[in-house]
């Protein structure tokens, strides 16, 4: 019988199901700063609008942009202007904005259970040479010396306002910082090392949430990540089908890593993915055995919530472990 099992929560003593909140973003279907409104659907199960269970055990806020067409999420730089120390800085300060993001989570911790959060680090793009001064040095990001120095500083900085900031420690607990890109290549291998020992030594977790054969994805390890989960690359209208799901999660338990789990809306997803996602996970025994993470590109659970009730209740069930397949779907015919 094969040992091979996926990486679990408990063996990082974390809360399991993650769920990424992209915050910082400018454009018409994003937000910009999440109220305790905003996360109702994510922290707790609602029935009629009335928090009934708990859902998600963790949060990880992803900076999309700091001013609007700075982008720092990675995916996004092409297509707006080179991000500055100034856009960095506002991420920072949205994170911890009265009634918003953090402090809006924080208001929903009523009965004494806290929330893990994670916070996705600022990605130093070596195409920036002029990104501003840090401690006294004008940083240039194609020196690796100088983007070192940026994610340092930033969580640095992150961390004093943290510990400043007690109402949030009552209700919140950090657990550690997330890598921002879903590959890692020669230009990243060194200071992805550098960044892990780093936050070892402040005493937190790093994550990398990386793509089923993406550069790097194998050498986890190496690069010194407490924890990985992998995306399957599955949407439904482009890219691989559903058969990826299954392979990736051979990957994931001979590599020991966890899975992601997406739900998208648009062009990109077909009706049902959902389904794909959550049936694979009661037969290749992810929703009972491995540390997950959950991603809903271009919508929110507000959204689900209220479009899409028996997706939301679905979602609810399997992160109680009690889901039960649905079908019919691409992968899984009536």
């Amino acid at each position: 019988m094969s040992t091979n099992q996926y990486m679990t929560a408990e063996e990082l003593g974390i809360q399991n199901h993650l769920c990424v909140l992209p915050y910082g973003d400018e454009s018409e279907s994003g937000i910009c700063n999440w109220t305790a409104e905003d996360l109702k659907p994510y922290q707790f199960y609602l029935v009629n609008d009335v928090a009934i269970d708990s859902m998600f055990g963790g949060l990880i806020f992803n900076p999309i942009c700091g001013r609007k067409d700075h982008f720092m999420y990675p995916m996004y730089t092409d297509f707006g202007k080179p991000v500055e120390k100034e856009d960095w800085k506002l991420a920072l300060k949205r994170l911890f904005l009265r009634n918003y993001n953090l402090d809006a989570a924080a208001k929903n911790t009523t009965d004494g259970k806290k929330l893990d959060i994670w916070v996705t680090v600022p990605y130093p793009n070596i195409t920036q040479t002029n990104f501003g001064k840090v401690e006294g040095a004008a940083i240039n990001f194609k020196i690796e010396e100088h983007r070192v120095l940026a994610m340092t500083w930033w969580i640095n900085r992150f961390l004093s306002k943290w510990e400043k900031a007690k109402h949030l420690q009552e209700k919140l607990t950090l657990r550690g910082f997330v890598w921002p890109r879903a590959s890692i290549d020669s230009q990243d291998e060194n200071l992805v090392q550098k960044m892990t020992t780093y936050i070892r030594q402040k005493g937190l977790l790093s994550l990398w949430l990386q793509q089923y054969g993406s550069v790097g994805c194998v050498e986890w390890k190496k690069f010194g990540f407490d924890a990985t989960c992998t995306h399957p690359n599955f949407y439904g209208t482009t890219g691989p089908d559903f058969p990826w799901i299954a392979n990736s999660t051979v990957f994931a338990q001979y590599f020991r890593i966890g899975m992601q789990i997406t739900f998208g809306k648009g062009l990109m997803y077909k009706e049902n993915h959902l389904l794909d996602y959550l049936n694979y996970g009661v037969y290749n025994e992810y929703m009972t055995k491995s540390l997950l993470v959950f991603q809903f590109p271009n919508q929110t659970m507000r959204e689900i919530y209220q479009n899409h009730p028996n997706e939301y209740t679905y979602l609810y069930s399997f992160i109680k472990k009690v889901y039960s397949p649905v079908y019919p779907t691409a992968a899984f015919p009536a």
